[in-house]
């Protein structure tokens, strides 16, 4: 896509999902990607907020490493994080404590005060992917002109009460929801209709191709079913609407036999110790060149240094290069690029139901490692309600035996077609249209989503 200048990115380094989401959409602005609280945005006063709020962060997300304090942190993450039930159907519109803390920390402490003059005196709207910078935006404009459009990007398949500002029915923020269960969940908040607006989650293009026609998506997503269905058993099914939907005149043969797993270990490194057991179960098939397996790091160097160590204790450091492949870098961008890349080649996504949740419409089978919070546990059930996401059948220590059966009976091929058939695909292209022409849609056709 060639750049415009169109908006203005605000993200924030919380893990890689609230900058994984503005990645795809990068070439809308001149000025790139603004993290917010780090480098040389925000008031020095206030990156102290960032850095604690990061801190904390990583460490919930770690919880799972210490057993002691395991259980009372994730209570007190879900009682923060907290999600109401969408059953009976009620009016959750009132704010709860986290609304009015947010807005403390907004008119009294500074936080994001000076955004306004970092995004400079154009009136072109903003994106935001943290609700912490869109409602700022929203409260810091009562004071201040121009006025902009102000959109919130939500990255899960529900959200908590605090993505939404204290007077719902008077806000101007608009929303770009990945789902139909986001909007509803809006909706009960109180937010307007019309401030709805239901693109999909932002993927990146390299991934997909053009509108019209996902040439990429398509290419990528034929070579994997067949390396995910060696037996047949997805395509004796589904070979006509393959067909029909993916444009081939005739399926081919399996080409290649090897499987190739990423395993994405987490922004915050939360997954870390789960790859010391993958390894030793797949250390046979790994030295027979049977399975590739992509490490993603991320961008923490601790989970890259930890992740050699797990190679060489299993004596896998010969396939570093070959059958084993560490996608990691400082630089977020580069990240981002070097994972979009490997994403083309992967067949099985293993990871927790994060933001890539919604990679699932790539026609990528999800394997779900445990979620973290109320947030991921709702991606969770999205995934598992559309059929995209599959639960381990057993621990990682035996991954080699019920990936191959998982593999043979044709489910994770299945999970990969459900994935393509059922998530939105085009947010990226949606957000452009609505941005440049005000143009917006809902299509009901998995192609057109």
């Amino acid at each position: 896509m060639k750049k415009s200048d169109l908006v203005r990115l605000v993200a924030v380094h919380m893990g890689l999902g609230h900058i994984r989401a503005a990645y795809p959409l990068r070439n809308l602005s001149e000025k790139g990607i603004i993290i917010w609280g780090s480098g040389a945005y925000a008031a020095p006063g206030e990156k102290k907020y960032w850095r604690a709020i990061r801190k904390i962060y990583y460490f919930l997300s770690r919880v799972g490493s210490y057993p002691l304090l395991g259980r009372l942190a994730l209570k007190i993450i879900i009682a923060i994080q907290k999600i109401p039930p969408s059953y009976p159907r009620q009016d959750f519109s009132r704010p709860n404590l986290a609304v009015r803390f947010l807005q403390f920390l907004i008119k009294k402490a500074g936080l994001c005060r000076t955004l306004p003059e970092h995004l400079g005196p154009s009136e072109l709207p903003v994106i935001n992917t943290f609700y912490a910078t869109a409602v700022a935006l929203e409260l810091l404009a009562e004071d201040r002109v121009p006025a902009r459009d102000n959109y919130l990007l939500i990255c899960d398949a529900d959200i908590n009460r605090v993505w939404v500002p204290a007077r719902p029915g008077e806000s101007r923020l608009k929303y770009l929801v990945p789902c139909t269960q986001v909007k509803k969940r809006l909706l009960s908040y109180g937010v307007k209709e019309e401030n709805i607006f239901l693109t999909g989650f932002p993927l990146p293009l390299e991934n997909i191709g053009t509108e019209a026609s996902l040439e990429i998506l398509k290419l990528d997503l034929l070579a994997r079913l067949l390396r995910l269905d060696p037996s047949r058993k997805f395509f004796a099914y589904h070979s006509h609407s393959v067909s029909h939907l993916l444009g081939v005149r005739r399926i081919p043969e399996s080409q290649e036999d090897r499987l190739t797993v990423m395993f994405a270990i987490g922004g915050a490194g939360a997954q870390t110790e789960i790859l010391r057991r993958i390894l030793k179960s797949l250390k046979k098939d790994i030295t027979g060149g049977k399975i590739r397996l992509l490490v993603s790091c991320g961008l923490q160097r601790r989970a890259m240094e930890k992740s050699l160590k797990f190679i060489n204790q299993q004596g896998l450091e010969n396939e570093v290069g070959r059958q084993i492949y560490l996608i990691f870098s400082q630089n977020v961008f580069d990240y981002l690029e070097q994972f979009n890349r490997w994403l083309r080649q992967t067949d099985v996504l293993w990871t927790k139901p994060s933001e890539l949740s919604f990679y699932c419409a790539l026609g990528l089978p999800i394997i779900m490692a445990e979620p973290i919070g109320p947030q991921e546990e709702l991606n969770k059930r999205w995934l598992m309600e559309i059929h995209a996401g599959l639960l381990p059948p057993g621990p990682p220590d035996y991954c080699r035996e019920w990936l191959h059966d998982l593999r043979e009976n044709g489910r994770l091929a299945e999970a990969a077609w459900d994935g393509f058939l059922k998530a939105r695909k085009l947010g990226t292209y949606k957000i452009r249209k609505l941005l440049t022409s005000g143009d917006y849609s809902e299509d009901p056709s998995p192609l057109k989503q």
